[in-house]
């Protein structure tokens, strides 16, 4: 029924929350890296969502780069980074090869209209920027929106693009002092507007930054949201320079134990056998609780070649085997893995056999045999 309160909300979800259940996504198919989700997974989502662990290895390009200027914050703006935002746009526009499509997102409104205005001015020199921002301000594929928009934390929610360009903002001000005042984000549930922020990219993220984290003095802040941002930045300075074990304490939260790999006695026994025929063997590959067992790495192409799940269990219900064989196999699969499943009755039947079947599967990867990708049946548990 029409009522004031219906008329007043913001959104059909808070009309829905109330009245509906609920249910949490299983699945994170957004982000093409799982640097540009496990930030989130690990403080907003508690480690449950399922994430694909990438496929490549440690020379990848990291999927989020920090930019690091010398900005002032005056007047609740900073120019230097509304400058070097735009000059990253330029470079991004100008040099793709996939036709990304871009979303700029700053921490306030005063931001989000500096970056406007210094768009403006570049154009305003540049035509061929100008002729680029005017095709990419209207874009539209079928009656889909992947247009530029230039947004702060308050109304980016639903919005995605492949890459997404952060500018903080927040800087030392005319006296070199940074002020623990961070608008939004001070205030009741602001961390959940710099989650929604920071997942808003598909493929790569650029965070655009005046400050170290440790400028932020936030541990006497009354509200969560100063404290997430800088552990935030923390972690974008940990993956921009490749630094695994600050990335590992980034990813801890105050309450977490430390991971301790779950390698069952059959796992261990094929990767010895592996190792001795010559193979890279990594153990529990990824960042969520479902790990994948084994890995078999490839120094020659810095990707992973097969996957291996060593089954010890009964499933309790049909609903729990398809879950696991059907649901999670088919969203490793769809981002490019190749999985193979070792029941661990065949490996006490004949080991022999077992080794041969992967030896096999890995000698067809490394020759370029591509693995089926299924269609993943679970689309209502995008997330």
């Amino acid at each position: 029924p029409t009522t004031e309160a219906n008329l007043e909300a913001v959104s059909l979800l808070d009309l829905a929350t109330p009245r509906l259940p609920s249910t949490n996504l299983n699945y994170h198919y957004r982000s093409r890296s799982q640097e540009l989700i496990d930030f989130s997974n690990s403080h907003f989502y508690d480690g449950k969502l399922e994430i694909v662990p990438d496929l490549v290895g440690d020379n990848k390009k990291h999927a989020i780069t920090r930019i690091k200027v010398n900005g002032k914050w005056i007047n609740r703006k900073n120019e230097e980074e509304a400058r070097t935002t735009v000059l990253l746009l330029k470079k991004i526009l100008l040099n793709r090869t996939n036709n990304e499509s871009i979303g700029i997102i700053s921490f306030n409104s005063d931001q989000a209209s500096a970056i406007e205005e210094a768009i403006r001015l570049e154009c305003k020199a540049d035509p061929k920027f100008a002729e680029a921002i005017l095709k990419e301000q209207n874009r539209y594929e079928g009656s889909e929106d992947f247009s530029l928009f230039v947004k702060n934390l308050e109304n980016v929610q639903g919005d995605e693009r492949d890459v997404i360009i952060l500018s903080t903002g927040y800087a030392p001000n005319e006296n070199g002092k940074v002020l623990a005042n961070f608008g939004s984000l001070s205030l009741e549930g602001g961390e959940n507007r710099l989650n929604v922020a920071v997942t808003r990219a598909k493929k790569q993220a650029f965070v655009v930054t005046s400050i170290e984290p440790e400028d932020l003095i936030v541990e006497n802040t009354k509200n969560e949201g100063p404290k997430i941002f800088k552990k935030y930045l923390q972690y974008v300075r940990a993956v921009s320079n490749g630094r695994k074990e600050e990335l590992k304490v980034c990813l801890r939260k105050k309450d977490d134990v430390e991971d301790v790999p779950n390698s069952t006695h059959v796992s261990v026994e094929i990767k010895k056998a592996l190792e001795k025929l010559g193979y890279h063997v990594d153990v529990n590959v990824g960042n969520t609780k479902k790990k994948i067992d084994l890995a078999i790495y490839d120094k020659e192409t810095d990707r992973y070649l097969l996957g291996i799940d060593c089954i010890n269990k009964n499933y309790k219900s049909m609903d729990d085997m398809i879950e696991s064989r059907v649901y999670h196999d088919g969203f490793l699969e769809s981002r490019g893995w190749k999985i193979h499943h070792v029941w661990t009755r065949d490996w006490w039947s004949s080991k022999t056999k077992v080794i041969n079947a992967i030896v096999r599967e890995i000698e067809n990867a490394k020759m370029g045999t591509a693995p089926q990708e299924k269609k993943v049946l679970a689309n209502n548990r995008r997330g």
